[in-house]
């Protein structure tokens, strides 16, 4: 700037000259920004540091980022905004700050909540599963209301005694009477406790070694009216392979192997008792996959068996069943955890590290319906409502969240356990989730009231697995077995949830647990000492 005379002229510095200077600029404003980095509040949940960066116009993830780095990058952000308001640095020579009205209008409207349409196959399956939960609702309701009403006739005779008279039962009880009511729940009442006398005498039955490494799914079933098969188990390990046993013999006789069923290690197993003779499995691994098996029966082999339904033959053990792939479900960009049949078996959900969980279609080869996001971290344990309403999923973050299947909205979530929760199972009664994790605490949640029922302090370690006994073969889900990472399983009286057994004899962590149905009934186990155990 020179003066002549009275004329001041104003001369603009060079390109280079202005370079150096915002440079300049930006490094002072850098440094005190990271100097109070430190004492910003940031939020924590991912999709609330995604909503900040682009509130203040920043990219939502950089190349090769964690989500550690992109909670850093908002920090940062965050404190040099703070610098540069307080400074009155003009804010056109911080790109990262600029912002335009169009660009503001358009952050007001993707703060609005927003809804994908679903397809054509997620709509016809929502439509299929609303009808038939509605349906087996209906059937349960009736029961449990019919129970309620012999359960409050039988107190009212206790409490009037002699002066009691049997009244015909009104429209809720249709044409049976009270007598006979009476004499349903009488006699459920006399086989509940029966069963719980047997639990209580239980004990270890037969050992077989399952696999060359640990063994970390396991699965029951059984074709109803068919008591001429043997119940079926089947188990996953760490090599990848599928075995199915006969757990109508004390002996676990190998029944069929399906070898390197999955690349890698098999994490979820899962059965369902399917039509025409022959069960489906699911299998879920950590090389990205699902599969889909259907289990026939050889019809070439015989099973011959002893008195003790042990198989009797020599040399090398055929497959006496088929084990057959039906379907590969690709589509998780992380490790799988768990899997699980709708009661209907026509889906199957699956969990993974990905932070989704995903609803596949059987009778469609294994399509993709659904990938449900919602979780703010590793999804890990899945369960289905015996009505086919509900699925619950649970996470790494001590998040347990019911969605219903009709709507795909989140029905309610829960927030109790004080660490990971990795498993989780609706009662059969209809209004109760049981779920266990890391903290060794199983805990029930009422879905009428929406909040924590009980709390049973389970195990010393983590809990693997819990299972309600199958509401047939007159076990009505009154109990439920669990298991640890402290080398038992235990068994729970679900109306008072108080302990009726304990078993021990896995050398180390058990990783699975299942209830036999029928007149076979027990309970089997697999471990990481590469052994499955069955106890009656």
């Amino acid at each position: 700037m020179e003066a002549v005379g009275s004329n001041l002229q104003t001369l603009d510095l060079p390109s280079s000259s202005l370079a150096e200077r915002q440079a300049h600029a930006e490094l002072l404003l850098n440094l005190e920004a990271k100097k109070i980095a430190s004492s910003i509040d940031v939020p924590t949940l991912p999709h609330d540091i995604q909503a900040s960066l682009r509130a203040i116009g920043e990219p939502v993830r950089l190349f090769g980022e964690n989500n550690a780095n992109v909670r850093d990058r908002l920090r940062f952000c965050l404190a040099r905004n703070q610098v540069a308001k307080s400074s009155g640095v003009d804010t056109v020579s911080i790109p990262h700050f600029e912002k335009k009205e169009e660009e503001k209008d358009l952050q007001k409207e993707v703060q609005e909540t927003q809804y994908t349409r679903a397809s054509e196959e997620l709509i016809q399956a929502r439509e299929f599963i609303s009808e038939y939960s509605i349906h087996r609702a209906k059937k349960r309701l009736d029961v449990e209301r019919k129970r309620k009403w012999a359960t409050q006739r039988q107190e009212k005779k206790c409490h009037l005694g002699p002066d009691y008279q049997v009244m015909e039962i009104d429209e809720k009880g249709g044409e049976e009477d009270e007598a006979l009511l009476l004499k349903d729940l009488e006699d459920l009442n006399k086989c509940c406790q029966d069963r719980y006398n047997r639990i209580k005498d239980i004990t270890l039955e037969g050992s077989q070694y399952g696999d060359g490494r640990p063994l970390s799914a396991i699965a029951t079933g059984r074709q109803p009216g068919l008591s001429t098969d043997p119940c079926l188990v089947a188990t996953g390990g760490w090599t990848g392979s599928i075995k199915l046993w006969n757990g109508s013999s004390s002996a676990l006789n190998l029944l069929s192997t399906k070898l390197m069923a999955h690349e890698d290690r098999i994490m979820g197993i899962a059965m369902h008792q399917g039509e025409n003779h022959c069960h489906q499995l699911a299998t879920a691994s950590i090389d990205l996959t699902a599969k889909l098996w259907k289990i026939n029966k050889n019809d070439d082999v015989s099973m011959n068996n002893d008195e003790e339904g042990n198989h009797v033959g020599s040399g090398s053990v055929p497959n006496l069943y088929n084990i057959e792939e039906m379907a590969v479900l690709k589509g998780h960009a992380a490790r799988l955890c768990k899997v699980a049949y709708h009661p209907s078996g026509r889906f199957v959900g699956t969990t993974s590290f990905d932070h989704t969980w995903r609803l596949w279609d059987v009778e469609a080869g294994g399509k993709e319906l659904l990938l449900q996001d919602g979780h703010w971290k590793e999804v890990y344990g899945i369960g289905f409502h015996n009505d086919g309403s509900l699925v619950s999923t649970t996470d790494f973050g001590s998040v347990v969240q019911v969605w219903d299947l009709r709507s795909g909205k989140s029905a309610c979530h829960f927030l109790g356990h004080a660490m990971r929760v990795l498993c989780t199972e609706f009662s059969p009664n209809g209004f109760q989730l049981v779920t266990a994790g890391d903290d060794g605490t199983m805990k029930v949640w009422d879905l009428r009231q929406r909040k924590q029922y009980a709390s049973v302090p389970a195990h010393s370690r983590l809990v693997t697995q819990i299972k309600f006994a199958h509401n047939n073969y007159g076990q009505n889900g009154e109990y439920i077995a669990s298991c640890s990472f402290d080398g038992t399983g235990k068994v729970w009286s679900t109306r008072h949830w108080k302990l009726l057994s304990t078993l021990r004899g896995h050398e180390g962590k058990v990783m699975g647990i299942d209830i036999l149905d029928g007149t076979d009934a027990g309970i089997v186990t697999c471990g990481y000492d590469k052994t499955m155990k069955i106890w009656r």
